[in-house]
Protein backbone atom coordinates (compact mmCIF):
# COMPACT_ATOMS: atom_id res chain seq x y z
CA UNK A 1 0.00 0.00 0.00
CA UNK A 2 1.36 3.28 -1.08
CA UNK A 3 0.54 6.42 1.55
CA UNK A 4 1.08 9.83 0.86
CA UNK A 5 1.21 13.17 2.59
CA UNK A 6 -1.12 15.91 2.04
CA UNK A 7 -0.47 19.42 3.61
CA UNK A 8 -2.99 22.12 2.26
CA UNK A 9 -2.56 25.94 3.52
CA UNK A 10 -5.94 27.29 3.42
CA UNK A 11 -7.29 30.94 4.15
CA UNK A 12 -8.59 30.99 8.08
CA UNK A 13 -12.15 32.25 6.36
CA UNK A 14 -12.74 28.39 4.61
CA UNK A 15 -10.64 26.39 7.93
CA UNK A 16 -13.83 25.68 9.24
CA UNK A 17 -15.78 24.74 6.29
CA UNK A 18 -12.81 22.27 5.43
CA UNK A 19 -12.55 20.79 8.88
CA UNK A 20 -15.90 20.09 8.67
CA UNK A 21 -16.23 18.56 5.01
CA UNK A 22 -12.89 16.50 6.38
CA UNK A 23 -14.80 14.80 9.34
CA UNK A 24 -17.88 14.08 7.40
CA UNK A 25 -15.62 12.50 4.97
CA UNK A 26 -14.03 10.24 7.79
CA UNK A 27 -10.25 11.78 6.55
CA UNK A 28 -8.19 11.95 9.77
CA UNK A 29 -6.16 15.68 9.78
CA UNK A 30 -4.34 17.47 12.14
CA UNK A 31 -5.24 21.66 11.88
CA UNK A 32 -2.39 24.07 12.79
CA UNK A 33 -2.26 27.82 12.70
CA UNK A 34 -0.31 28.90 10.24
CA UNK A 35 -0.32 32.52 8.52
CA UNK A 36 0.59 33.61 4.69
CA UNK A 37 4.11 34.57 3.34
CA UNK A 38 3.00 37.24 0.85
CA UNK A 39 0.11 38.92 2.70
CA UNK A 40 0.43 37.74 5.88
CA UNK A 41 -2.53 36.62 6.14
CA UNK A 42 -4.10 34.33 9.36
CA UNK A 43 -4.39 30.54 7.56
CA UNK A 44 -4.64 26.73 8.60
CA UNK A 45 -2.21 23.86 7.50
CA UNK A 46 -4.14 20.69 7.09
CA UNK A 47 -2.00 17.28 7.71
CA UNK A 48 -3.17 13.97 6.12
CA UNK A 49 -1.39 10.94 6.05
CA UNK A 50 -3.82 8.63 3.41
CA UNK A 51 -3.69 5.64 1.29
CA UNK A 52 -2.38 7.02 -2.25
CA UNK A 53 -6.33 6.03 -3.47
CA UNK A 54 -7.59 8.41 -1.19
CA UNK A 55 -5.83 11.51 -2.78
CA UNK A 56 -8.41 12.53 -4.84
CA UNK A 57 -11.39 12.33 -2.58
CA UNK A 58 -9.30 14.44 -0.12
CA UNK A 59 -8.62 17.18 -2.95
CA UNK A 60 -12.38 17.15 -4.00
CA UNK A 61 -13.14 17.97 -0.32
CA UNK A 62 -10.65 21.27 -0.28
CA UNK A 63 -11.78 22.20 -3.86
CA UNK A 64 -15.47 22.55 -2.68
CA UNK A 65 -14.79 23.98 0.86
CA UNK A 66 -12.42 26.85 -0.28
CA UNK A 67 -13.35 29.91 -2.23
CA UNK A 68 -10.51 32.29 -4.28
CA UNK A 69 -10.63 35.99 -3.04
CA UNK A 70 -9.86 38.99 -4.63
CA UNK A 71 -7.67 40.96 -1.50
CA UNK A 72 -6.14 44.19 -2.04
CA UNK A 73 -2.33 44.22 -1.21
CA UNK A 74 -1.51 46.35 1.55
CA UNK A 75 0.78 49.58 0.85
CA UNK A 76 3.41 48.39 3.06
CA UNK A 77 3.75 45.78 0.66
CA UNK A 78 3.39 47.54 -2.55
CA UNK A 79 6.25 50.67 -1.02
CA UNK A 80 8.85 47.82 -0.36
CA UNK A 81 8.30 45.58 -3.84
CA UNK A 82 8.91 47.84 -6.70
CA UNK A 83 8.07 45.85 -9.49
CA UNK A 84 4.67 45.43 -7.59
CA UNK A 85 1.64 47.32 -10.08
CA UNK A 86 -1.21 45.12 -8.99
CA UNK A 87 -3.40 46.44 -6.31
CA UNK A 88 -5.65 43.50 -5.48
CA UNK A 89 -4.50 39.83 -5.88
CA UNK A 90 -6.47 36.70 -6.62
CA UNK A 91 -5.80 34.85 -2.96
CA UNK A 92 -6.35 31.36 -3.62
CA UNK A 93 -8.42 29.00 -1.73
CA UNK A 94 -6.04 26.06 -0.50
CA UNK A 95 -3.04 25.16 -1.91
CA UNK A 96 -2.06 21.36 -1.77
CA UNK A 97 1.39 19.89 -1.69
CA UNK A 98 0.75 15.71 -1.92
CA UNK A 99 4.40 14.08 -1.27
CA UNK A 100 5.16 10.16 -1.09
CA UNK A 101 5.33 8.96 2.68
CA UNK A 102 8.74 6.60 3.22
CA UNK A 103 6.07 4.74 6.10
CA UNK A 104 3.14 5.70 8.16
CA UNK A 105 2.73 4.78 11.60
CA UNK A 106 -0.28 5.10 14.10
CA UNK A 107 0.69 3.97 17.48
Amino acid sequence: MENRLLVAFVQEVDARAVSEALRSAGLRFTRLASAGGFLGLPSSTFLLALDAAAVPAAVAVFREACVARDVEVPLVLTERLRDWRERVVRHGGATILVVDLAELIRV
